[in-house]
Order: C-alpha cells, then sequence, then structure tokens
C-alpha cells in the first residue's frame, strides 16, 4: 500500500498485515519504521501502534535481536507518552528468554507479577514468556497464586459494577492462563482445569448467541461522505459506529467474517444508510432507544432491496466503495485484533 502520507492507526496495521500476508515481515518492519522516523503518523503517539507492529513482524520473521531492539523504542515511546509500558515490557521478557538471557527477562518479569490481579491482559502474556523460557512451573505457581488472591475480589452478587466485571474479567483470564500452561506442563486436571473450560464454553456459547441476535437481521452502512454527515446529525451514534469511518468499516467486515466462521446463516448483508434518512426517524420516534431505531431502518432498507453483496471476489471493488479492490482494501481488516 503507498504510504507517503500521514497514516492512521487503521492504515498501520493494515500495511503490517500485508507485509505478512505477502511472507515480507522484515520489508514491513521497515515500512512502519520508516513512517515514524519521517513522521508520516497522523497521530504522532501512534508511534508506539508502528513501532509496536515492526517488532512483531520482526519477531515473525525470527529477527529477535531486531525485535527487542524496536521493543525498546516501543517502551520509550510509551514513555515518553506518559503511558506504562507493561505490556510491552512483558514482550520484551519473552524475547530475552528466547535470546538466552533468562536472568534479564526474569527481572523485567518479576515487578510485573502483581498485574496478574489487577489486569485482564497480563495474565496469558506474563504465562507465554516464562513458558517460552521454559518456566513453565513459575508461570503455574504464579498464576496458582494470583488466582487464590483473585477469589477474594470477586462480587458476590450477579448485579456487577464496574469493579465487579473487572475483577470477573481478571478471574476468567487466570484459570483459562492457568489451564493452558497445565496444559502445556501435561498435568492432570483439578477443579480450575474444570472451571476454565467451562468458562470458555460459555463465552464461546455466549460469543455465537451475541452475534447471531446482532445479525439476525441486516447490518447498517455508511459510505465515507454519509458517516461525516452521520458524525455532524448524530455524533453520538457516529461514535458508536466508529468513531471513525476506518472503524466503522474494519467492525463490519470483522464482524461478518466472524459470522462465516461460526457458521452463522442468518445474517442478511450489508445495507448503505442515509445519514439524514435515519436523524429523521430518530427525531420521529421520540425517546425510542437509538440502537432500535438503526434496527428497524436497516430492515426498512433491506426491504426496499437496497443491498451490498458479500464478500466481493478479491480482485473485485470493495464493498466499502472506496474504489480499491477487496483485497487490498477491506479484506485484511477481518483480521485485525485476533
Amino acid at each position: 500500500m503507498p504510504v507517503a502520507s500521514a497514516l492512521s492507526a487503521d492504515e498501520l496495521d493494515q500495511l503490517a498485515e500485508e507485509a505478512a500476508e505477502r511472507g515480507e515481515p522484515t520489508a514491513g518492519a521497515a515500512e512502519l519504521v520508516a513512517v515514524v522516523d519521517e513522521g508520516r503518523l497522523a497521530d504522532p503517539q501512534d508511534d508506539v501502534i508502528a513501532l509496536g507492529l515492526a517488532a512483531e513482524l520482526l519477531f515473525q520473521a525470527e529477527d529477535l535481536a531486531g525485535s527487542l531492539a524496536l521493543t525498546d523504542r516501543t517502551a520509550d515511546a510509551h514513555r515518553a507518552h506518559g503511558s506504562a509500558p507493561d505490556l510491552v515490557l512483558m514482550f520484551r521478557a519473552r524475547l530475552l528468554f528466547l535470546l538466552d538471557r533468562a536472568d534479564e527477562a526474569m527481572a523485567e518479569l518479576t515487578p510485573l507479577r502483581p498485574l496478574l490481579t489487577s489486569d485482564p491482559d497480563a495474565a496469558a502474556e506474563i504465562a507465554e514468556a516464562l513458558v517460552a523460557g521454559g518456566r513453565g512451573d513459575t508461570a503455574h505457581e504464579w498464576l496458582t497464586s494470583a488466582v487464590d488472591e483473585a477469589r477474594a475480589a470477586l462480587p458476590e452478587t450477579d448485579e456487577l459494577d464496574e469493579a465487579g466485571e473487572l475483577a470477573t474479567e481478571i478471574m476468567y483470564a487466570l484459570v483459562t492462563a492457568r489451564h493452558a500452561v497445565r496444559h502445556e506442563l501435561g498435568l492432570p486436571h483439578d477443579s480450575l482445569d474444570e472451571m476454565a473450560e467451562e468458562l470458555e464454553a460459555a463465552a464461546e456459547e455466549e460469543h455465537r448467541a451475541e452475534l447471531t441476535a446482532a445479525l439476525s437481521g441486516p447490518v447498517l452502512f455508511f459510505t465515507a461522505t454519509e458517516f461525516d454527515r452521520l458524525a455532524e446529525r448524530l455524533p453520538d451514534v457516529a461514535e458508536s459506529c466508529g468513531p471513525t469511518w476506518d472503524d466503522h468499516r474494519a467492525d463490519i467486515e470483522r464482524i461478518l467474517a466472524m459470522v462465516v466462521e461460526a457458521g452463522i446463516t442468518t445474517a442478511r448483508g450489508i445495507v448503505p444508510g442515509s445519514a439524514d434518512e435515519l436523524a429523521a426517524l430518530v427525531a420521529g420516534r421520540g425517546d425510542d432507544p437509538v440502537d432500535d431505531v438503526a434496527y428497524d431502518y436497516a430492515e426498512e432498507l433491506a426491504d426496499r432491496g437496497v443491498g451490498v453483496p458479500w464478500p466481493p471476489a478479491r480482485n473485485d471493488a470493495c464493498w466499502c466503495g472506496s474504489g480499491a479492490k477487496y483485497k487490498k482494501c477491506c479484506l485484511p481488516r477481518s483480521r485485525q485484533g485476533d
């Protein structure tokens, strides 16, 4: 993809995806670093995204030393912006293990151990680092201890506030990461393994039910021009659909890809909407929830026969109306966030 102009976070993701698809992770990493070094970021704080993606590409290319150098730059960029580089440091520890620098890796990870009971993303990252370094027993010990500690924070009611939701999310992350480590170590199932499998099955079923419910009707889509108009007429709706047009179309592509993967056949395709029509319907429906109005509007569009086939052929024009080929536009977006 051309990289002469300033790139958004979505475009950085797309550049990395395309480099991986071409089997050219080293070249993709060099492009991302050039975007940072040449000041071609739409948002300067996205340097953490560009450098992190470049580090991951070099990791895929098995250039561990190069990946470590870029990981250090990513951590420095986080600090420069006042954000904690914790997850970056967990990845750094993994690299250090793989580079036979185990003492440094443990020195990196040990101060991060308390995050196991405060950050739901920490469990898998720390476990992966320790297992990569042949420290599966340590991962098991840390996760088991963290589970015992996290139990105390679990809410005693089904009515969850923000703290209760976080505690539940952390517990899920811990028991599932512990389950994976125990499988790696060849340990027999215990009660927490059974809990992990039950939670994973419940989460998968809930996710499938949500997808099925959300996509039992047509998917409402706004072209770039209409999305800008939506931001003027109904800014809250545009924010929930995006908040940018790139986010909007990427979400639709990912959702439809997940629907196909899950074998859900109830989806009725994409219907392009009008911001002015939706705004008029919202105004006319008074206190009705906007989500309900939008759902009914999508149904009305489908009844009119308005629709965009999905997916197009790889070399056909993309469904989003950008004018680019599908394989170069929205197709890679289905894999973002995996």
